[in-house]
């Protein structure tokens, strides 16, 4: 759709704001009545074997911690002890009617998630799959090959737990990264809340993905009550139903996104009670009130039944598969233990509350009404009780016995290598919506730095069609500084959108798009916002390649500008990229002139890996030759901006224009500069500045971070360590004062780095 202007009419009549009722417990059938006409007899024996897996597994946890697990006694488990012990219905309800294709998030409570989940993909593989799955199971065919799978599954979970080589994320996520993205597991989540909005950006893939091949996907997002008093939780619910996704003078897609957000209320956050003490509404579900005019779709659902689960969130996806998501379910649990086996849950709540609970356990009261409604004997449940058991004890003996991972391994897939060579067939096909935006160039070929950015991404949008770009203003606007504007007339709203004021959200969606397949650009205003999103970047882009052992890929691009010079004040104007440099698991780019803008940010674009992109305001208006053909600047290859024979000066940013200017000026003295332009910081190219250090003896790092804590001053440690016998004078750092940024331009101009503090600091090492 092309562009869509407000027409907002002031209405200062008096009226009444009503609000939708919440339904709550809805579900009220026997079991008989179920088999009559929604579910056959196997399927009740499945969710009767997933919660024993469920609830077989979290007791070995609480087993291990006192030798009580008898298969391996002698195994010292070391790891986190998140019980979810009572809420097996939850798990097993929600995942028993969500396809293999369906994807679900859970939290660091969350391995009955992730055991539900895989056990009923693999109940729903074909043959083929199951081998393809587990080729070594090759020779197995039938109940044989299932049964191999599935005792695969608990292995490689428990695997998992115990940190082992062989475990999902071969040891790097442990039991509260949990995840299986063969089967839709997008993975658990131990910041609380910080997979909402993953599986909120996964939605918006699924409800844009133009390749028809994939079957139409919902998400499941399983996330505490202590998370829905998290800012970035309430963002995501807000962002989720943005008006935009349905109003049909905004989207040629009228669809709301699908997904379905689980509140599992256990009711304690860690001690602090939801309702009560630390809210104030009686169900957190009332929320769903506050987001959209139709409550989210929202219910009150009893968590300890798994009929009534399977049953609500049966129909939650329906909403979602007829365009109408999101849904919110509110999932009346409890856990029998405290928040993990260190917990005195004694503290802050009784015995008797606890055996009130225990009165609905779900396993066991699921098993008495299969029994009491004779819908199965003793015999044949206790039959599926013994092969749980025995089959968790063999894949926890498999699981013990286990190789480490290799300490030599121990930073082994913190970055991908891989880079998008080649586009799928189905996401090269481009639609325009309206004319190209062309930058124009001058009479000498030159275009100014924000028009080589904006070339670039325009370019790698035609090139692959899973490329988006998002965040405030970005749209109609064009963005603050107009970089983006004309792309949404070009690309329409399904690529091209606004956001909310929600800097966490924008780029936790993006991590959930760049999960499932998506390759999203955002858009942070000003650097100083990414901190807002800090977990975001720092917990979960920059993490998950690394701790699901390799298995996922994060190609996210975050562009922050950096407003340092323009009297923009302290909370405007900060290079804050030493931040994301000592975060591992990020690249940060930073460009210097309008050649190196454009063909860093389509590497950007095309690399597998988070990258933060820096752009300079105050090089926005830098003009300089880019050729309109298809180029890329290699990541970790520094530009040697000016040869020379006497002092290597390092800079990047607009100090790299002061460094140009202290280079003439040091040259009429007879000093010669090499000047170097790292260009990407993370990787950071050592190989040139090695070379140029050992030549010329002496070195300078220049920018506009602030002096302490800045990446100037690794640049530093890494010159002594690496040319300690070819220096001949100190290594020196230059950057802005160890303070705030001020507004006032005299202190500004005293607050950053010039040309003079360059040269005068050079002469100091002669």
């Amino acid at each position: 759709m092309g562009n869509y202007y407000s027409n907002l009419s002031p209405d200062f009549n008096k009226k009444q704001i009503n609000f939708k009722e919440i339904p709550a417990y809805l579900y009220q059938k026997s079991i008989s009545d179920e088999i009559k006409s929604n579910i056959s007899k196997n399927s009740l024996l499945e969710l009767y074997e997933s919660m024993l897996m469920i609830r077989e597994f979290e007791e070995m946890i609480l087993k291990l911690r006192t030798g009580a697990y008898e298969c391996i006694k002698d195994y010292e488990y070391r790891g986190p002890t998140h019980l979810s012990i009572g809420q097996e219905a939850t798990s097993s309800g929600a995942c028993s009617v969500l396809d293999i294709s369906d994807y679900i998030t859970s939290t660091h409570r969350g391995h009955g998630d992730s055991i539900a989940k895989g056990y009923f993909a693999i109940k729903r593989m074909t043959e083929n799959e199951l081998h393809t799955r587990c080729p070594e199971f090759s020779d197995l065919k039938g109940e044989e090959l299932l049964e191999a799978v599935m005792e695969d599954h608990v292995f490689r979970t428990i695997s998992e737990l115990f940190g082992k080589e062989t475990g999902y994320g071969k040891g790097r996520g442990g039991g509260m990264h949990i995840f299986d993205f063969r089967v839709g597991h997008l993975g658990a989540n131990a910041i609380v809340g910080g997979g909402v909005p993953i599986a909120t950006g996964a939605a918006m893939t699924c409800r844009i993905d133009i390749d028809k091949s994939k079957p139409q996907r919902i998400v499941c997002c399983f996330a505490g009550d202590g998370a829905y008093s998290n800012g970035v939780v309430l963002e995501a619910l807000n962002w989720a139903c943005q008006d935009q996704f349905t109003n049909p003078k905004m989207t040629s897609i009228v669809k709301g996104l699908p997904i379905i957000y689980c509140i599992v209320n256990n009711h304690f956050g860690m001690t602090g009670r939801a309702e009560g003490e630390v809210t104030g509404v009686d169900y957190l579900a009332r929320r769903a009130a506050g987001f959209d005019n139709e409550n989210m779709h929202a219910e009150i659902v009893n968590g300890m039944d798994a009929l009534a689960v399977r049953d609500a969130v049966l129909r939650a996806k329906r909403i979602c598969l007829e365009g109408k998501g999101p849904v919110l379910l509110e999932l009346n649990t409890y856990r029998y233990y405290g928040h993990s086996l260190s917990d005195p849950r004694n503290e802050y709540r009784t015995k008797e509350e606890e055996e009130k609970w225990k009165t609905f356990d779900p396993v066991l009261i699921f098993k008495k009404r299969l029994l009491e409604e004779k819908i199965f004997s003793l015999d044949i449940l206790d039959r599926i009780e013994k092969k749980v058991v025995e089959r968790n004890a063999r894949a926890a003996r498999k699981a013990a016995d286990a190789p480490d991972p290799d300490p030599k391994d121990v930073i082994k897939y913190m970055y991908t290598d891989s880079f998008c060579e080649k586009v799928p067939k189905a996401y090269q096909v481009l639609e325009p919506k309206g004319p190209e935006p062309i930058v124009k160039r001058d009479s000498e070929g030159k275009i100014n730095y924000r028009y080589a950015i904006k070339e670039g991404i325009v370019e790698e949008m035609k090139r692959d069609a899973r490329v988006i770009i998002y965040g405030e203003d970005v749209a109609d606007y064009g963005g603050a500084f107009k970089l983006t504007k004309g792309l949404l007339e070009y690309f329409g709203r399904g690529r091209v959108f606004n956001t909310p004021i929600s800097e966490a959200c924008i780029c936790g969606t993006a991590v959930g798009m760049a999960m499932t397949g998506y390759r999203p650009i955002v858009e942070l205003m000003y650097m100083d916002f990414a901190l807002m999103a800090s977990d975001q970047i720092s917990n979960q882009a920059a993490k998950w390649h690394y701790m699901t052992g390799g298995n996922v890929k994060v190609p996210l691009v975050i562009r922050c500008s950096v407003g340092g010079g323009k009297g923009y004040g302290g909370q405007h104007s900060q290079s804050l990229e030493s931040i994301f440099c000592h975060i591992p698991g990020t690249y940060v780019v930073y460009p210097s002139n309008p050649y190196d803008a454009k063909g860093l940010i389509k590497t950007a674009i095309r690399d597998d890996n988070p990258v933060i992109f820096v752009e300079g305001q105050l090089l926005y208006g830098l003009k300089g030759v880019v050729p309109q053909d298809d180029y890329l600047i290699p990541f970790g290859e520094a530009n040697i901006v000016k040869n020379g024979k006497d002092i290597t000066i390092i800079a990047w940013g607009p100090a790299l224009q002061d460094a140009i200017k202290a280079a003439d000026q040091l040259s009429t003295e007879g000093i010669s500069v090499e000047l170097i332009d790292p260009r990407t910081l993370i990787p950071f190219d050592w190989t040139t500045v090695e070379e140029s250090v050992k030549k010329t003896g002496r070195a300078i790092v220049v920018s506009q971070c602030v002096d302490i804590g800045s990446y100037t001053g690794e640049i530093v440690s890494g010159i002594v360590e690496r040319c300690f016998d070819y220096l001949d004078a100190p290594v020196i750092k230059i950057g802005a004062k160890n303070g705030i940024a001020p507004q006032a331009y005299t202190l500004e101009k005293a607050y950053l780095p010039d040309a003079n503090d360059i040269v005068s600091a050079a002469k100091k090492l002669f």
